[in-house]
């Protein structure tokens, strides 16, 4: 008669374990799901309605071009040359010693924009930084988004500098995965 009540208890107990794990489930769920309100990875942007083109006249580096304005603006007020720095990434320096993979990413920004070709600019919040470059997010004529093709071909990294942060989330995720495929300088430089 002991073991049988033994039994029955362990039961019983088992059975309220599991009663309140069923009633506890959504606050478990909750405490578990990711925090970032159940959205999905970050999407790569579009091209803007308000971007702008502009005509590629030089790749300096992996992140930095110079591009003339093809129809003046409020932002961009010249028709001259303006040198302008990719927001939201960094490639490695080609000068005054280049670093490993210097010269890959600049050949990839100069396929993803080859001179004389039309490359689309929008703003972020700032529009300067401390050197006289504009700073733009761009998109090549197609519609790709060059700060994406850089950091997902391991030819640049992600970098957040305050205040123009509109993508970063999705460009450390890219970053993390072209890491993990070790692509680009993740896979060819110390």
């Amino acid at each position: 008669m002991r073991r049988t009540a033994s039994v029955a208890t362990v039961v019983l107990v088992v059975a309220g374990i599991v009663a309140l794990g069923v009633w506890l489930w959504p606050s478990i769920q909750h405490a578990i799901a990711p925090q970032n309100g159940g959205a999905s990875a970050p999407k790569i942007p579009p091209r803007p309605a308000d971007a702008f083109p502009l005509t590629v006249r030089y790749v300096y580096d992996g992140d930095t071009i110079q591009a003339e304005m093809q129809h003046p603006n409020a932002i961009v007020t010249t028709s001259g040359p303006i040198r302008i720095r990719l927001i939201g990434v960094n490639t490695p320096e080609g000068t005054p010693t280049p670093e490993c993979w210097a010269d890959e990413a600049r050949q990839h920004l100069s396929a993803l924009l080859p001179e004389g070709s039309t490359v689309w600019a929008a703003p972020d919040r700032d529009t300067w930084d401390d050197y006289g470059r504009r700073l733009f997010n761009l998109w090549t004529a197609d519609g790709r988004f060059v700060e994406h093709e850089l950091v997902a071909t391991g030819a640049a990294e992600a970098i957040r500098i305050r205040p123009n942060v509109a993508y970063y989330d999705l460009l450390t995720a890219t970053q993390a995965a072209a890491q993990a495929e070790s692509r680009g300088q993740w896979g060819a430089c110390p």
